[in-house]
Order: C-alpha cells, then structure tokens, then sequence
C-alpha cells in the first residue's frame, strides 16, 4: 500500500508541476526529493520527464535544466554550478538489454553508473549522456553529440562519439 501511495503522490506532484503560471515549482521539487548544495540554493527545472528517483538528482546554484530533456535516474546525476542543460538532453545512468529474456545480457550485463557534469558546463540540444560519464569544468558539449567517455576540464567536445574538437581558454 504505501508504494501505492508514493505514486500517487508523484503523480500529483508531476500534474502540479505541468500547470504553466504555478509559482511553488521549487517547493515541489524538493518535496520530491530533488537535492540541493544550500537551502536558498537557486536553479531551474524545465519539467523534464525523470525516470527513476527524484533523490538521485543534485543541483547546485544556478544550475538549469530545460525542458524536455529525459534523465534516467536510477543513479546519481550531478549538476554543477552555472551549468546548463539544453533542451531536449538525454542523460542515462543505466544500461540494461532486457535481463534474462535477452540472450545479449550475457555479453553485456546490466550496470548502473552516476553522471557528473562539472560547474560553468553547457550541454548542448539533443546530447546524449552515456552512464559513467564525467564531464570536468568549463565544458562544452555540442548539440547532438553523444558522449560515451568523460570530458576532460576546458573543453569543447562534438559528434558520435564526442570527441575533443577545441580547448577553451578562459
């Protein structure tokens, strides 16, 4: 029963959060358990559609995420300082080819790794962000890129996979 009532409060929660001109939107939010680096700490959430835990997601000051992006968020995703994350992103934090029903889960096992995006990233539109994936500081990821490996601080990374296109000097 009290899983059924979990539910239904983040279906209430989610319906909320998709009336336009609603003013508590950070209320809601950390009453979903979304965590934050200071009580005052301010950011911005689109309304993404978030699979997984609202408490696996961190935001630190002036973090932003824009609208319809889709976090998987079995495990811990990080948002640093001054960062934004464009609309449309994909961040994954698992990988799983169906369980035993796939004969490839032999090969390729389910796991679960957290995502970390530095502080003063932007992510670009429609990237994608494979588990596992630390991006450092000062980082530009490209729009449509799919990052697969982390991304060293002070750079600027594109395509599929991303690779480093450009070192930023700030």
């Amino acid at each position: 029963m009290n899983k059924r009532l979990v539910k239904i409060k983040y279906r209430f929660l989610n319906f909320l959060l998709n009336r336009n001109r609603l003013q508590y939107k950070k209320c809601i939010y950390r009453w979903m358990g979304v965590q934050l680096d200071s009580k005052d700490s301010n950011f911005f959430i689109g309304h993404p559609l978030v699979v997984g835990y609202y408490q696996n997601l961190i935001m630190h000051e002036n973090s932003e995420i824009e609208r319809g992006c889709i976090l998987l968020a079995k495990d811990r995703i990080e948002i640093g300082e001054n960062s934004t994350v464009a609309y449309g992103v994909t961040i994954l934090t698992s990988a799983d080819p169906n369980g035993p029903k796939n004969k490839l889960s032999k090969l390729y096992p389910p796991f679960k790794a957290p995502v970390v995006i530095g502080d003063n990233c932007w992510i670009g539109a429609r990237a994608t962000i494979l588990p596992g994936v630390t991006i450092g500081d000062c980082c530009v990821v490209a729009a449509g890129s799919v990052v697969t490996k982390d991304v060293p601080s002070g750079t600027m990374v594109a395509g599929n996979p991303a690779v480093v296109k450009k070192y930023l000097v700030i």
